[in-house]
């Protein structure tokens, strides 16, 4: 990997903070021509320090505004790649850790409400090899920078 210049670093601070503007725009906060950042941004995506972009769905749009936040601690049988097979096909599932410490992954869901978190819960012990869950319900997100 190319190391970072202080240029390369504001291109992806802009662009950690809105992935859609234009590289004119780019281009005018780094004081650099079009071109020269459209080759900075591409040769960033090049060498691995931008991996992709994504859109992030509303949750209140979507359905899915009960959001939780799982420690699983696996059975000393789960198969681990099964079980992170599971949680990655899950559609509730919006990010998921593998961990040290007392917990094993730490899942992030989001559910259209606790009927289909407890669904989820229950089908992670029964078919996932999950031997114990601990739940916690998101109250609100705090607005934080970068």
């Amino acid at each position: 990997m190319t190391p970072l210049d202080p240029t390369d670093r504001r291109i992806i601070d802009l662009l950690i903070d809105d992935a859609r503007q234009s590289v004119a725009a780019i281009a005018e906060a780094v004081h650099l021509s079009r071109s020269a950042t459209s080759d900075r941004v591409r040769r960033l995506e090049r060498d691995g320090w931008i991996t992709g972009y994504r859109a992030e769905v509303s949750p209140e749009v979507s359905g899915r505004t009960l959001e939780a936040v799982v420690g699983i601690r696996m059975r000393g049988d789960a198969d681990r790649e099964a079980v992170e097979g599971w949680l990655a096909d899950h559609p509730a599932v919006t990010e998921a850790v593998h961990l040290t410490g007392p917990d094993n992954y730490l899942v992030r869901f989001l559910c259209l409400g606790t009927q289909e978190l407890d669904e989820v819960l229950m089908t992670m012990k029964s078919d996932a090899g999950v031997a114990a869950t601990e739940t916690r319900i998101v109250l609100r997100r705090l607005p934080v920078s970068g």
